[in-house]
C-alpha cells in the first residue's frame, strides 16, 4: 500500500512539473526568432513593389500611348485628311500594342518572382519549424546535445534562415 501511495504522490508531484517544464513554441519564437515576422513582412513589401521595379518602361509607354491617342482624337475632331488620320491611327495602335506587350511581360515576370519568393518563404517556415522543434527538445532535455553543440546548431540554423531571407530580398530587388 505504501508503494502505491508513494507512486501516486510521485505522479502528482512530478507530472505537473513535467508539464510546466515543457517549452512553448511562443517562448522559443520570442527567444530565437524575434525578427522573423519583420523579415517576412519585408519580403511581402518587396513583393508589392515588384511592379515599380520591373515595369519602369510602362509609365513612359503609357504616357506615349495617351499622347498618340490625344493626337488621333484631335485629328478626328479637326476633320484632318485621310492620310493624317491613317498615320495618327497607326501610331496610336502601335503605341497601344507596345504598351500592352510591356504590361503583359511585366506582369508575367512579377507573378513568377512572387511565386518563387512565396515558395522560398514556405521552405523557410518549414526549416524554422524543424529548428523550433529541435530547440524545444533541447530545452526540455530530450536530446543528448552539449550546450556548445546546441549553440553551434542554433547559430547555424539562424544564419541559414537569415541568408535565405537575404537571397529572397536580393532576387526581388534585382531587375
Amino acid at each position: 500500500m505504501r508503494k502505491i501511495i508513494t507512486l501516486i504522490l510521485l505522479f502528482v508531484v512530478l507530472l505537473p512539473s513535467q508539464v510546466l517544464a515543457a517549452t512553448s513554441t511562443s517562448t522559443v519564437d520570442k527567444l530565437f526568432f524575434e525578427s522573423y515576422k519583420d523579415q517576412v513582412k519585408e519580403v511581402k513589401d518587396a513583393q508589392k513593389k515588384l511592379n515599380d521595379i520591373l515595369c519602369t518602361n510602362v509609365k513612359a509607354l503609357t504616357e506615349k500611348s495617351k499622347t498618340s491617342t490625344t493626337k488621333y482624337n484631335n485629328a478626328v475632331k479637326s476633320k484632318a485628311s485621310k492620310e493624317v488620320l491613317a498615320k495618327a491611327k497607326a501610331e496610336r495602335d502601335l503605341d497601344k500594342k507596345t504598351l500592352n506587350s510591356a504590361k503583359a511581360t511585366c506582369s508575367t515576370k512579377a507573378k513568377e518572382l512572387k511565386k518563387k519568393s512565396d515558395s522560398a518563404l514556405k521552405e523557410i517556415a518549414a526549416y524554422k519549424a524543424k529548428t523550433v522543434t529541435s530547440i524545444k527538445n533541447h530545452l526540455d532535455g530530450k536530446d543528448k546535445l552539449t550546450e556548445n553543440d546546441f549553440s553551434e546548431s542554433v547559430y547555424q540554423s539562424l544564419s541559414e534562415i537569415e541568408s535565405k531571407f537575404d537571397a529572397i530580398l536580393e532576387s526581388l530587388s534585382a531587375d
